[in-house]
């Protein structure tokens, strides 16, 4: 990190402050997504390009022409889905260098100045990234083994419970038996940034940020939970708000389609800005431990 940066003070940090981090975040996801869904595109206009309704009978009730499409083109439809599931692969970790970068511009600010500029923003997040990327592998795999472990808790126990139950119930008390392992993974992502927090604010590299990380959701659970608690839930339910807005006007053109757009943009950058505001959170709540632990 510049030696030159200064820390801000703890209620200082707050995503609002910043928002051209919010746009710089929201046209690095935007550029992501155009790329992943580029081999798609490509797809469809191989198969659409020439009908005059353009691709209005892939958005018809019941989705027969999807269905049939996928079926007569069923490699060009694996080719599109693995590219874009390298595209978000790398993505995921060339990710990690905008997440830091945002931190940084949030938590600090320059000798004189109040805020930090995009290229030193951006040197402190590559700074960061092999601390970001030790616990990105650490935390990934831990979180994929609690997934595991969630789905097969879920199959044995439905297995178990299917005859004395019936379908439906044993069922439910699969998805029950597994909830702990849920909120285990929750708990580990919440845990992850706060360890980012650490690496970013205290400067503290891989291993001790996750003790860091710990340590400060094992003091603050209740507090901590719920502020990602609030946040991830109304980041999705403004994702399904949005589908059930846009679902009759699939397929349209003109003032309909502009309304989709514009509308799923804003949806992106309000997940933005949601994902931003609980970053900043993380990161005062490192630094107020941190003042907390110099008394």
């Amino acid at each position: 990190m510049n030696e030159d940066l200064v820390p801000l003070p703890a209620a200082s940090v707050r995503a609002r402050r910043r928002p051209w981090v919010v746009v710089g975040l929201w046209a690095w996801q935007t550029v992501l997504a155009l790329l992943a869904a580029r081999p798609a595109v490509s797809l469809v206009r191989a198969a659409y390009g020439d009908d005059p309704r353009g691709d209005a009978p892939l958005w018809r009730p019941g989705a027969l022409p999807l269905l049939d499409l996928l079926a007569r083109d069923a490699h060009g439809a694996a080719a599109a889905l693995g590219t874009a599931d390298a595209a978000l692969a790398v993505a995921a970790v060339a990710g990690l260098v905008p997440t830091a970068a945002a931190m940084v511009a949030m938590s600090y600010g320059g000798r004189g100045r109040p805020s930090v500029g995009t290229a030193r923003a951006l040197a402190g997040g590559v700074r960061a990234l092999p601390a970001f990327a030790l616990m990105f592998a650490l935390v990934g795999v831990a979180q994929g083994l609690l997934a595991a472990a969630a789905v097969a808790v879920a199959d044995v126990v439905e297995a178990w419970a299917h005859t004395g139950l019936g379908e439906a119930r044993a069922q439910q008390l699969g998805v029950a038996a597994a909830a702990p392992c849920v909120v285990a993974v929750a708990a580990l992502g919440v845990m992850h940034d706060v360890a980012r927090a650490g690496v970013v604010r205290l400067r503290l590299r891989g291993f001790r940020a996750l003790t860091a990380g710990v340590r400060a959701l094992r003091e603050a659970p209740v507090a901590l939970g719920w502020s990602w608690t609030w946040r991830a839930t109304a980041s999705c339910l403004a994702v399904v708000a949005a589908a059930l807005a846009v679902g009759p006007l699939g397929g349209r053109g003109g003032a309909a389609l502009v309304f989709v757009a514009v509308l799923h943009q804003a949806v992106v950058v309000g997940r933005v800005a949601f994902r931003t505001s609980w970053l900043a959170r993380a990161l005062r709540a490192v630094a107020a431990h941190d003042a907390t632990s110099e008394r």
